[in-house]
């Protein structure tokens, strides 16, 4: 998968959004570890969260894997989410 540092800058958000198309794919084919993977790795793949569009991919990510909240991968993932959402505030 290309490093958001390999990236082309005015490209970094299109990574962003196709890695959690991506994430959701994997969700709905029952690969939990692999979809929360990707979307760890689109999450901390810059500044993407500072687009309302990104967040509301990430938002409904989140709610579809919370039937998996006892999975330690999801509650990694959530926890990455957060940090990054308090990162944005700062």
């Amino acid at each position: 998968m290309p490093s958001p540092a390999l990236t082309d800058p005015k490209y970094a958000r299109t990574l962003g959004f196709c890695r959690m198309v991506l994430a959701q794919s994997q969700l709905l084919s029952g690969e939990l570890e692999a979809a929360v993977t990707t979307a760890g790795l689109a999450v901390d793949g810059g500044d993407n969260l500072q687009s309302s569009r990104f967040q509301r991919y990430v938002g409904d990510f989140q709610r579809e894997v919370s039937q998996h909240a006892g999975s330690a991968a999801v509650q990694q993932f959530n926890e990455q989410v957060r940090d990054a959402m308090a990162e944005l505030d700062e």
